[in-house]
């Protein structure tokens, strides 16, 4: 049940991979909650994981981040 208590708000979420990860629970809360979100993960976890699944059923742009470097 949404009560749009992040309406109007703005996030990153960094770390998404697939179903399993708390950064992906955290992404759909968000977004159910009025949240417009971005996505990011290093360029080999977007090849890797499901992000881009997430990033439709959001309407989240994702964007590749190397925090490493």
């Amino acid at each position: 049940m949404s009560h749009n208590l992040l309406s109007g708000k703005k996030g990153i979420i960094f770390g998404a991979l697939d179903e399993s990860s708390i950064a992906w629970k955290v992404a759909e809360k968000a977004h159910e909650e009025g949240a417009s979100i971005m996505l990011t993960n290093a360029p080999v976890a977007l090849r890797m994981g499901k992000i881009k699944d997430l990033g439709e059923k959001t309407g989240a742009q994702i964007i590749p981040a190397d925090a490493t470097s």
